[in-house]
C-alpha cells in the first residue's frame, strides 16, 4: 500500500532444538546496513539488543527466535522485537490505522487479538498497509505479508529449519542457498508439528463497472485520499520526479492539497529529460532539484547496488540506481519521506509490450499480459525499489499502489489503458485525468520514457561493459558473483 519505512526483519523456526537466534544474528548482520539505530533478538522470554547487529551475541538452543534491524525515519518509530502477551512481535512497515499509517507499538494493539492459531490467517484480508509481520511464541512462528507484497520478504528451508528476512542475503547467511518470495497475503504457520505456508489462490475482486465518463474522476478521488494518506503528519516530503505524467499527476494533486514536496531529478549529465522535468516543474510551480552524475559514479555504484537488490539484472540495476540516487538527493535536502509513481505502469497498461501484444494476439491477451504484471509486481518491482533504499535513511510511499486502486484498474475497460498496437501514450485514464487537472497536454500526452533510459544510466552499464569487452549481462554477472560471494562467505 502507501508506505514502507526502513527496517529488516528475521525469523527461523526449527522442529528440533537449534541455535535458533545465533542463526538470526547472523542473518541481521548480512542486513547491518539496516540498522543505522540498533537490533535486536528475540527467544522464548529474552530479548538482547544493541547498537548494531555486530555487537549481538545471543546463542541457546531452541526452536526458533526473531529479529529486527532498525532505523527510525518518523518520531514515532520504535525498536522491535516488542513483547505481545506472551509472544514477540516484529512488523517491518505499517498499517492503517483510522486514516493514518503507524508502526509496529501501534500496530502491535491493532493486531494483538487476532495473534492466535485461529485468528492470524485473517490479518491480510483484515488489516491493509505495507508490512511484512513475525510473531513467535511456544506455539511456534506465524508470518505474514500484505495483500500487495510491498514490503521486500523471502523465504527458505533448510532440513526442518524453515527462516524468512526482509533480504535474500539474510537466508543465505544462514545456511540457505535456494530462496522464493513470500506470497502476498500468505500465511506462514511453523511448529513443532509442520510447517505450513498457505498461499491465497486470488486477491483482488473485480467488482461492478464504472459509469461511463467517470473513470477519471474516480481515479482522482483514489489518488486524492492516497496522496492525503502518504503525506499525512508528514512536515516535508520528497517527490521522484521525472515530467512523466505519473509523477507530474500525483505533484499536482499534493500541491493542490498544500503538501510541502520538493521535486528530485536525477541523470546522468544534463539530459533532455532532465530539462523536460525541470520546464514541467515549473508549468505546475513546484520546486525541483536535480543532480546529475556521470558514468565513473555509475561503475562506482555498481557492486554497491548489486549488494543491495541481488540480482545482476540490467534493467532492475539501472532503475535502482536511479532509486537509490532519487532518496539520496533526497534525504541530503532534510526529506527522509519519498512519494512515487510506481505501479502506474502495470495497472494502467503503460509498457510497450502491451500494445505489442494488442496488435499481434488481440485485445484478451492483452488484458492477460497486463494482470500478469500486476500479479507479478510484488516480485519484479517492489522488493526491487524498497531494497534499492534501504542502506539509506529513506522511505518510500507509492499512491498509486493500493488495493482500491488495483480493483479500479482491474475493472477498467482495456481502452482506458492502450488502444492500438502503435499506441506510444498509452495509459490513456491518466491523460484524462492530467487534463482535468489542468495539466498541459504537452505533459499530459508526451509518450512514456522508461526511468532506467530517461536517466542515462542503462546507456552508461552498457558502455562501462563494452570499455570491459564484454556484454552487460555478462558484465553484471561477473561484478555480483564477486559481491555474492562475499554476502555467502
Amino acid at each position: 500500500m502507501r508506505g514502507r519505512p526502513l527496517g529488516g526483519l528475521a525469523a527461523v523456526f526449527s522442529k528440533s532444538q537449534v541455535d535458533a537466534p545465533g542463526l538470526v544474528v547472523k542473518m541481521l548482520r548480512a542486513m547491518r546496513h539496516r540498522a543505522q539505530d540498533g537490533a535486536a533478538v528475540a527467544w522464548d522470554t529474552n530479548l538482547e539488543s544493541a547498537r548494531s547487529p555486530s555487537a549481538l551475541t545471543a546463542s541457546s538452543r531452541t526452536h526458533g527466535a526473531v529479529g529486527y534491524c532498525f532505523t527510525r525515519i518518523l518520531p514515532r518509530d520504535n525498536p522491535q522485537p516488542i513483547r505481545a502477551g506472551e509472544s514477540w512481535l516484529c512488523l517491518d512497515g505499517r498499517i492503517l490505522s483510522d486514516g493514518t499509517l503507524v508502526g509496529a507499538e501501534d500496530a502491535a494493539q491493532i493486531v494483538q487479538n487476532k495473534l492466535t492459531a485461529a485468528d492470524f490467517p485473517s490479518i491480510p484480508q483484515m488489516i491493509e498497509g505495507p508490512y511484512s509481520l513475525c510473531h513467535y511464541s511456544e506455539e511456534g512462528l506465524f508470518v505474514a505479508r500484505d495483500t500487495l507484497g510491498l514490503k521486500s520478504l523471502f523465504t527458505g528451508s533448510v532440513g526442518d529449519l524453515i527462516a524468512v528476512a526482509s533480504d535474500r542475503k539474510a537466508l543465505w547467511a544462514a545456511g540457505i542457498r535456494e530462496t522464493a518470495s513470500f506470497p502476498p497475503s500468505g500465511i506462514l504457520k511453523a511448529d513443532s508439528h509442520r510447517q505450513l505456508l498457505r498461499i491465497p489462490e486470488t486477491r483482488f475482486r473485480k467488482g461492478l463497472g464504472q459509469p461511463d465518463g467517470a473513470y477519471a474522476e474516480n481515479l482522482l478521488r483514489l489518488l486524492t485520499e492516497s496522496v492525503s494518506l502518504c503525506t499525512a503528519g508528514i512536515s516535508q516530503v520528497a517527490g521522484g520526479f521525472s515530467g512523466g505524467i505519473d509523477s507530474t499527476i500525483l505533484a499536482a494533486i499534493a500541491k493542490k492539497a498544500g503538501v510541502d514536496l520538493l521535486l528530485v531529478t536525477v541523470g546522468i549529465g544534463s539530459t533532455p529529460e532532465m530539462a523536460h522535468a525541470e520546464s514541467t516543474a515549473k508549468v505546475i510551480g513546484l520546486p525541483i532539484v536535480t543532480k546529475q552524475f556521470s558514468k565513473c559514479d555509475v561503475e562506482e555504484s555498481l557492486d554497491r547496488i548489486l549488494w543491495l537488490i541481488e540480482e545482476p539484472s540490467l534493467m532492475k540495476v539501472s532503475i535502482a540506481m536511479a532509486m537509490h540516487w532519487t532518496a539520496e538527493v533526497a534525504v541530503e535536502n532534510g526529506r527522509s519521506i519519498i512519494m512515487l509513481g510506481q505501479g502506474s505502469d502495470e495497472l494502467f497498461g503503460g509498457y510497450k509490450r502491451f500494445a505489442t501484444i494488442l496488435g499481434e494476439q488481440g485485445a484478451e491477451a492483452c488484458e492477460i499480459a497486463i494482470s500478469g504484471s500486476i500479479h507479478r509486481a510484488h516480485e519484479v518491482n517492489y522488493p526491487r525499489d524498497e531494497q534499492a533504499v534501504s542502506s539509506l535513511r529513506a522511505e518510500l510511499r507509492l499512491p498509486f499502489v493500493t488495493k482500491e486502486m488495483t480493483e479500479f484498474a482491474i475493472r477498467l475497460p482495456l481502452a482506458m489503458k492502450v488502444r492500438s498496437h502503435s499506441d506510444e501514450v498509452r495509459k490513456w485514464i491518466l491523460r484524462d485525468a492530467a487534463a482535468k487537472l489542468g495539466i498541459p497536454s504537452t505533459v499530459a500526452l508526451r509518450p512514456k520514457k522508461a526511468i532506467q533510459h530517461a536517466s542515462g544510466i542503462e546507456k552508461s552499464i552498457r558502455d562501462i561493459a563494452k570499455d570491459h569487452g564484454l556484454s552487460p549481462s555478462v558484465y553484471l554477472q561477473k561484478r555480483f558473483r564477486a559481491v555474492q560471494k562475499d554476502l555467502v562467505d
